[in-house]
């Protein structure tokens, strides 16, 4: 029994020693060492993804878009197939990577380069070329959203984040071993969640291609007149996203969204001012005799084009835009309900277009100021210290188009899993009572009548009724001998029970009516002659 035992015991030790062996063997042979290190795996990231951003109904306007990149291993036969297939500017771009071991991707512009060595994969990008709204959307860098939504929502796109990656199997080299099979990881699906705007593509692209047509600098925001959604956002110049290094020194300041910053007002604020009056007891039949000028303290003040418009109530006032006429009115009411009234329809204050995103708040004077008899006939027309945003005097218009009710504007509706559903909808803006539906009725008959016969009439279309208001103010700033004026037209359609607010500002115009005004003809007979708009 001894014996037995014994022998079991000596045959354990011989097995142990072998193995032992075996192992010290494969840690000191080169062999073995090259052997082990052949099997090691190299992986390339083919897309980086994060939550999208979509249109009012589900249309991708950040993520969502698609192109080709080609894995390639380095060698002469894929090197030669590249050169024929890529322009040369890209070939040359990757003619170091060519020359390495290791497998890389590259862009291509479709899959017919696809052959040994070079394998091409569907990926996700984040942008299309043809994607509208680029201001409004924003852009992405490398530690995230900079500007626009992508900024505002920068930790909930991010949190959505996901990856399509390619493992291979390569030698100690970096060679891909040959007939190694590549193993793709693909968790991008999760980025399917995001943002959905109230921006309908559609009307983005009209709005874009018409303020292109006339203007080279300025805004358009287009509103749907019941809810204050904003269903179009332009900003010119525009810029490409691949290249925001080219724009940094750009004296046209193309990387800023014109639509929600301040500018000079000019007539295009006289609105207010009417409403104002009306709240406060103004007689809308009472006349003014406009003699082209009135004197204010030292100071005299011209009317429209020094023109004296003789006998005027507040429908002329507003037809021809007579400043003499808003001057005395703004004396009668008071800097006090002038104000309010402004405040009430959301001047003064910053937008908010989300919970994230908001519009400046431009200025208003103060009530202190406006007891200075200059600085109260300047703001009467929209001059002096008043600035405002594109998205507020649309906020504005809304408000008369919508039987004196103020809507703050708005420009996300949401959050979604999936595009399609709402999971988190945005809080609906708190309606107040800005004036009487008897003061919204008079001022909609005034702008109407200010695009049937007065300054607004280069709006006018005789497919679509409109009601508008021009604006032309100055900025004080003089380039070449030239004053820069910022030129506005804003109104709404149809005028008999508006659907569309739609504010164009022309930055450096001649006059709202010409620089402007055949911007927002253009919107408005191609919106109402879309099927849906019928």
């Amino acid at each position: 029994m001894e014996k037995r035992v014994l022998g079991i015991f000596c045959a354990f030790i011989l097995f142990f020693s072998a193995v032992i062996g075996r192992i010290l063997l494969i840690d000191t042979h080169s062999d073995y060492v090259h052997a082990a290190q052949s099997h090691s795996v190299y992986t390339v990231t083919l897309a980086r993804t994060r939550g999208r951003i979509y249109d009012r109904s589900g249309q991708p306007l950040a993520g969502g878009f698609y192109g080709y990149k080609a894995l390639v291993v380095p060698s002469a036969k894929t090197s030669s197939a590249l050169m024929q297939y890529l322009p040369s500017e890209r070939f040359d771009a990757i003619r170091d990577a060519l020359k390495g071991s290791f497998p890389f991707s590259v862009d291509v512009p479709d899959g017919t380069c696809e052959s040994d060595g070079i394998t091409v994969y569907r990926v996700p990008q984040r942008y299309s070329l043809t994607t509208p709204a680029v201001h409004l959307v924003g852009r992405c860098g490398q530690n995230g959203g900079e500007s626009g939504i992508e900024y505002a929502y920068d930790d909930l796109l991010a949190a959505a984040a996901g990856e399509l990656t390619v493992t291979c199997r390569v030698d100690a080299a970096g060679r891909s071993l040959a007939g190694a099979r590549q193993t793709v990881t693909d968790t991008t699906s999760r980025s399917a969640s995001g943002v959905i705007l109230t921006i309908d593509t559609t009307l983005q692209h009209i709005a874009e291609d018409a303020a292109g047509h006339f203007i080279e600098s300025g805004a358009v925001v287009l509103l749907d007149a019941d809810s204050s959604e904003i269903l179009a956002m332009v900003s010119l110049p525009d810029y490409d996203r691949n290249r925001i290094a080219d724009y940094l020194d750009d004296a046209r300041a193309p990387l800023v969204n014109r639509a929600i910053a301040a500018y000079n007002a000019g007539s295009v604020f006289k609105p207010v001012i009417a409403a104002a009056a009306l709240e406060n007891g103004w007689d809308p039949l009472e006349v003014y005799e406009c003699t082209g000028a009135v004197t204010v303290g030292r100071h005299t003040m011209g009317c429209i084009h020094h023109t004296a418009h003789g006998s005027v109530a507040l429908r002329e006032a507003i037809e021809h835009s007579c400043n003499t006429y808003f001057i005395h009115t703004a004396r009668q009411t008071g800097g006090d309900a002038l104000l309010q009234m402004a405040q009430s329809l959301g001047f003064g204050q910053s937008t908010a277009l989300s919970d994230r995103y908001t519009a400046s708040a431009g200025t208003l004077p103060s009530s202190e100021s406006l007891r200075l008899p200059a600085e109260l006939a300047n703001f009467s027309f929209g001059q002096g210290k008043l600035t405002v945003t594109p998205v507020q005097v649309a906020g504005m218009f809304a408000a008369i188009a919508r039987g004196g009710i103020y809507l703050e504007p708005r420009v996300v509706r949401g959050l979604t899993d999936d595009g399609c559903h709402l999971t988190v909808p945005s809080p609906s803006p708190v309606a107040r009572r800005a004036m009487r539906q008897e003061t919204a009725e008079i001022l909609r008959e005034c702008l109407r009548a200010a695009v049937l016969e007065g300054t607004a009439k280069a709006g006018a279309s005789d497919r679509v009724t409109s009601a508008a208001k021009t604006g032309t103010a100055e900025t004080g700033i003089v380039k070449n001998g030239r004053t820069i004026n910022q030129a506005w037209y804003a109104g709404f359609f149809p005028c008999e029970q508006p659907r569309y607010v739609c504010v164009v500002l022309a930055e450096g115009g001649s006059s709202g009516g010409s620089a402007a005004g055949p911007v927002f003809k253009e919107i408005a007979e191609r919106v109402m002659s879309l099927p849906d708009s019928q």
